[in-house]
């Protein structure tokens, strides 16, 4: 605790100075008046006072709203970072094989018994895509 000189009591103002304040209001207002002005003075005071710790506790009412809210995104962007920064793997039982060739010894080639006869001489437009090898009546 700071300790106050004894010369300067409220606001900078020292007692000789607080002395003639004193003097000034009794000859101004009469002995009768003090009593009630100290009680006006006290009041409004005490109304100054409220009115500050109100506002006091409306700023720390705000300030742990905005401080909770501030959590709450930082918790957010923390889990996107944790997200983003993670590799993304699939489960080992969903991963797809990858494709085996077909390699079936019995169909690998057909022997000369086994080939249609019909079938043995290869025209011009054989080795084209489905609907182009089809062969027409218009003589095409």
């Amino acid at each position: 605790m700071e300790i106050i000189p004894a010369h300067i009591i409220l606001f900078g103002i020292s007692g000789g100075e607080i002395l003639i304040i004193l003097v000034a209001v009794l000859l101004l207002f009469g002995p009768k008046k003090i009593p009630e002005i100290a009680r006006m003075l006290g009041r409004g005071i005490n109304e100054v006072k409220k009115v500050q710790r109100e506002i006091n506790s409306e700023i720390h009412r705000y300030s742990a709203d905005i401080e909770h809210e501030a959590r709450d995104v930082q918790e957010k962007i923390d889990r996107l970072k944790k997200d983003i920064t993670t590799p993304i793997e699939e489960p080992a039982d969903k991963k797809e094989k990858p494709a085996e060739p077909i390699n079936d010894p019995q169909n690998t080639e057909k022997t000369d018994q086994e080939s249609d006869p019909i079938s043995d001489t290869k025209d011009a437009g054989d080795d084209l895509p489905y609907p182009y090898n089809q062969k027409t009546g218009d003589g095409l």
